[in-house]
């Protein structure tokens, strides 16, 4: 676990800042123009006239009128040029918005202004702070200390804490009793003193390995890779490529006005980059299983090149169980390093033609590779899916049915382990937002690409290994906290990851849990109490003395005490997960933090490399839900912050950091502003300028007739406009690693 600060900041009171209108319909700017001004120098031209212009003797009248010259000519360049340096400040100071002009103001000063006026704006979001943790999961590609003996599991409602190296044993009426630092629940255990965990990552032992998982009976790698190669007439598009370029399989006719240019299909390149892959499998990875699928408006299963090919058309097509029991039947793939030279040739027999059935496609390739955990389907399209199950292909005919089809095939091919990944070809639509979430749900990669860049691509995927399948993580606050920006307002929160990689990171936002209004009216009555209680202390103790009776509280009674802020609070991770032995595990994770009242202390220690991958998550979330305003509004209050930090308190190195990763967030914040402007622009205000009310008014230009729009129609009406590069770039920043943001 990696926090987002050294201290948990405990405010006690919501903070807003306000975004003036210009800011708020401006993109996120990462440029440093806050670096201090230069100071005004001497321009080298008045520098260079205070030398003698020959060396000549000169008369005394001759010297004082040069003298005088030269004080006036000095004297005009130096206004000069403080007028251009003044002009120069005040551009850098335009361009800085009002938060970046307080730097003489207090935290606190600034604080209260936000929280009292707004003469700069008119829009308000929540004030970002280091309350975030953060959980890479190439951890468990080693095993932590292993841990004798079960899990000791807490035993209060909803809580589910395990015992740590932080627990303490205490003696109870009939054993011992181990008081949760979670939930504070009384637990009879029965353990010994040695049995708690020593350290705070442990790992237990679930169910041990039996080399049916990725790693075979041989020991190696013998996962399965599908290729699902688009070979509809789309793909016979040819482009040109400056210079003469030689293809894999593709001989050029050498003409003679084509001399400067070659001219190239998407699916010779799609070929050339699988062979390429064929070949470093070979080498590379000997025991792997390749299989290609080819699909267009009917399905050619190819196999490994070696067993004879089956096509699947018509109705079979709209049959989704049918055809994953057809993949599930399919004869398993023959290790690569004997079937490369055959299924390349099969390849490139490949032409275009006939529509798109994309969806049936990756239906038949889950039912083949779920045979091994571990294993990936890849699939490579430049047009919409028309054909069978899945059609994406008219607005008007996306049922309800085809949109969750992919969360469907996602959700399932996570049970599998298996991952998906999706190739698009630039200059094309495929409502990659869609197709996207098979590579969303299951720890595959999205990408939008030139097509002379796919075998990079290819080879970026098959180097990315599922290191664990099946993983789900729970993450345990103290009962003061809650979760924020998640399904759940509780202090404990369970998530499905599935499948993950070396670069798989999640991240978590917590903070203050809410005072109910019985909560607040219990500690009004209790702080009144409290005066009368001092006010008759002395009498009450006089009397205990005078009958001698004596009085106390029980070990547990939580009483007063309870009221009392605790100075440390737990954290707790728990990652339950399937090695690529087929070790099942479940990995503990437990550490404290100091708590703090103090923004500005905590912020002093703010980690870049955690803000960073959960702001760009956020922004990502909120603007593939529809919802614009929110994820414009996230990444500038994130952004604030992260300012804030790095001229205050950060070095050089820390403004660089905070360059790289503002500037992926703003491939985000791009698209979403430029679709805010595109939507006032066609409606005379941005939709999610109601994101909080229940509806809209949207002008129709032709009937100038008034309709109303709900939350979910105007998010699905952004959703249908997505393009393509705005789904990868969307996608890729959502899953981009610490690591992948420091680039």
């Amino acid at each position: 676990m990696n926090f987002a600060s050294k201290y948990v900041y405990d405010g006690n009171q919501d903070e807003y800042e306000y975004v003036s209108d210009d800011e708020y319909h401006a993109q996120l700017s990462v440029s440093d123009c806050s670096s201090d001004e230069e100071e005004p120098q001497v321009s080298q031209a008045a520098a260079s006239s205070l030398k003698p212009e020959n060396d000549k003797p000169k008369s005394f009248l001759e010297r004082m009128k040069a003298s005088l010259k030269l004080k006036k000519k000095t004297k005009k360049k130096d206004l000069d040029q403080q007028k251009d340096v003044n002009q120069r400040k005040g551009v850098r100071e335009r361009r800085k918005h009002h938060w970046q002009r307080r730097r003489d103001e207090t935290a606190n000063a600034m604080d209260q202004r936000n929280l009292s006026s707004h003469p700069e704006g008119k829009r308000r979001f929540k004030k970002a702070d280091t309350n975030v943790v953060s959980v890479t999961l190439n951890t468990l590609k080693d095993p932590s200390n292993m841990h004798a003996g079960d899990a000791v599991k807490c035993g209060g409602t909803g809580c589910k804490a395990i015992m740590s190296h932080l627990s303490k044993l205490t003696a109870g009426v009939s054993g011992k009793v181990w008081v949760c630092e979670f939930c504070g629940c009384n637990n009879e255990v029965d353990v010994e003193d040695g049995e708690i965990p020593a350290v705070e990552d442990v790992t237990f032992l679930l169910e041990a390995g039996l080399s049916t998982e990725t790693a075979g009976t041989s020991g190696q790698d013998e996962s399965i890779v599908v290729f699902c190669i688009d070979v509809s007439g789309s793909m016979g598009k040819s482009f040109e490529i400056p210079g003469r370029v030689h293809l894999r399989g593709f001989h050029s006719d050498g003409s003679a006005d084509d001399r400067d240019v070659t001219h190239v299909t998407s699916l010779q390149a799609v070929k050339a980059a699988v062979d390429k892959q064929l070949e470093d499998l070979a080498k590379d990875h000997p025991n792997r299983r390749v299989a290609v699928i080819a699909f267009s408006d009917q399905l050619l299963v190819m196999g490994d090149g070696t067993t004879s090919q089956r096509t699947i058309f018509g109705h079979t097509l709209n049959d989704f169980k049918q055809l994953e029991m057809i993949g599930s039947e399919l004869a398993l793939p023959k290790p690569i390093k004997g079937t490369q030279h055959s299924l390349s040739k099969e390849i490139m027999k490949l032409y275009p033609t006939g529509f798109t059935a994309l969806g049936p496609s990756i239906v038949v390739a889950l039912g083949l590779a779920s045979r091994y955990s571990g294993s990936k389907i890849i699939l490579c399209t430049d047009g919409l899916a028309n054909v069978g199950i899945g059609k994406l292909n008219s607005l008007s005919s996306i049922s309800e049915e085809n949109i969750t089809f992919y969360n469907d095939i996602g959700e399932k091919a996570v049970e599998k382990g298996v991952s998906i990944s999706v190739i698009t070809i630039k200059c094309a639509e495929t409502r990659l937002v869609q197709l996207g979430k098979l590579a969303d749900l299951t720890s595959g990669q999205v990408n939008h690409v030139d097509p002379m860049k796919l075998t990079e691509e290819f080879s970026n995927i098959l180097a990315d290994r599922i290191i664990a399948t099946n993983v789900t993580a729970t993450f345990i606050l103290h009962k003061n906290l809650v979760f924020l920006e998640e399904d759940t307002k509780e202090y404990v929160i369970v998530k499905n990851i599935g499948n993950a990689t070396m670069e798989t990171e999640i991240t978590f936002k917590y903070g203050k849990k809410a005072d109910t209004s019985e909560k607040k009216q219990e500690k009004e009555e209790c702080s009144k109490g409290a005066m009368a209680t001092n006010a008759n202390q002395s009498s009450i103790d006089q009397s205990s003395t005078d009958t001698g009776a004596t009085s106390g509280k029980s070990p547990t009674d939580t009483g007063a005490t309870s009221d009392t802020a605790p100075t440390e609070l737990p954290f707790q991770l728990q990652l339950e997960y399937i090695d690529t032995d087929g070790t099942k595990a479940l990995r503990v994770l437990t550490q404290k933090r100091p708590v703090t009242q103090d923004r500005a202390l905590a912020e002093e220690y703010l980690n870049l490399e955690v803000l960073g991958p959960y702001a760009a998550q956020a922004c990502a979330n909120l603007a593939l839900r529809g919802e614009y305003s929110q994820s414009h509004g996230m990444a500038l209050m994130n952004q604030r912050l992260a300012w804030r930090n790095t001229r205050e308190h950060g070095q050089r190195s820390e403004r660089k950091k905070y360059n790289k990763i503002f500037s992926k967030i703003r491939s985000v914040d791009q698209h979403v502003t430029s679709h805010q402007r595109n939507e006032r622009s066609r409606f005379g205000r941005s939709y999610s300028d109601s994101e909080d009310e229940e509806d809209l008014q949207q002008s129709n230009a032709s009937s100038q007739r008034k309709s109303r729009i709900s939350k979910s129609k105007k998010r699905q009406q952004r959703t249908d406009e997505y393009t393509d590069e705005m789904a990868s770039d969307v996608y890729n920043v959502k899953n981009m690693s610490s690591n992948a943001m420091l680039l």
